[in-house]
């Protein structure tokens, strides 16, 4: 008994550690036109303190802007800005955007771009003139589109649309878009090469589940698992051993092209053959695929009406 309360300890220790690192999301943007002569593109990394991390750097921005001599006069430019550590400009050609107002489309011409890049966002402003970009009210309106959306998350990923006809908020939810993959039934199978009791064992496996996607990546699945271990008795007979397993898998990773999971699993011995296993075996094992068909899993199996605790490990290729 004391045993299995480590084990219970260890999982539910290991389940707040992989709650806590995963965390952080690639989150949703925001594209906003302000009386057809500013637009800004946000793109959201992390929604805490968002509108006053925003409006920190705004004024910084506003502030060397205000102080330079060297913003370019008839010509377009481009404005770089890392905030407290670079502020930089290069001269670029007009761009010409196709923006909602009244129910149309319509088509408008930027001179100039703003991109301020943070660790928390992304930020795109074009616009025509520098007062616009310098005003009060420009940080106002955009605090007053990250405070509606931040009432409205869900667990997609959305491009929001907005529009300020005066101090009027408008939300173009014709316009909105769901990014991402939804949510997906999987059905695999694969083949383990396990080490117990200092023995290898081969297994066949076959896995159903149920995969959850978090702004447009898979973040979670819920599975359930069989799998089948062959082992050689002292007569060459093949002994067959099955595990039924339930499962949790949680994606660390915040880009779909690297996924990195790692989960728990429990099992339990539906059918014995040989003396491989004792009766009543039950195991719980941490799961990580170390690539994208190869997974390690480091195991304690508890035997012979859980009496016998030993260590396992199983190395699995997928398919």
């Amino acid at each position: 008994m004391k045993n299995l309360k480590k084990i219970l300890t260890s999982s539910l220790l290991l389940l707040s550690f992989i709650i806590m690192y995963g965390q952080k999301h690639p989150l949703d943007s925001i594209c906003v036109q302000i009386d057809n002569n500013i637009e800004l593109n946000l793109a959201i990394y992390n929604y805490t303190n968002l509108a006053e991390n925003v409006e920190k750097d705004m004024k910084g921005l506003q502030s060397i802007i205000k102080d330079s001599k060297d913003i370019p006069e008839k010509v377009s430019f481009a404005i770089l800005y890392e905030p407290d550590i670079s502020l930089s400009i290069k001269q670029t050609g007009p761009v010409e955007r196709i923006i909602w107002e009244n129910g149309k489309q319509l088509r408008y011409q930027f001179n100039n771009q703003c991109y301020i890049n943070s660790k928390n966002y992304y930020l795109k402003i074009q616009f025509n003139e520098v007062d616009k970009l310098i005003s009060d009210s420009l940080m106002g309106k955009l605090k007053e589109v990250i405070d509606s959306v931040s009432a409205s998350q869900s667990r997609k990923s959305t491009t929001f649309n907005y529009s300020f006809q005066g101090k009027n908020l408008v939300h173009n939810k014709q316009l909105d878009k769901i990014n991402g993959k939804s949510d997906v039934i999987t059905l695999t199978g694969g083949v383990g090469v396990n080490l117990i009791k200092n023995k290898p064992i081969i297994d066949l496996s076959a896995q159903m589940g149920f995969m959850f996607s978090k702004k447009g990546i898979f973040k979670n699945q819920y599975y359930l698992s069989y799998n089948q271990l062959s082992d050689f008795g002292d007569n060459s007979k093949v002994n067959l051993n099955g595990f039924v397993n339930i499962g949790w898998r949680y994606n660390l990773a915040n880009t779909v092209k690297d996924p990195n999971w790692l989960g728990l699993e429990i099992g339990y011995l539906t059918s014995k053959h040989g003396e491989l296993f004792g009766k009543n075996t039950c195991k719980f094992g941490v799961n990580w695929d170390i690539g994208k068909y190869m997974s390690v899993s480091p195991q304690l199996i508890l035997s012979d009406n859980f009496k016998d605790l030993y260590p396992a490990l199983r190395i699995g290729f997928g398919f």
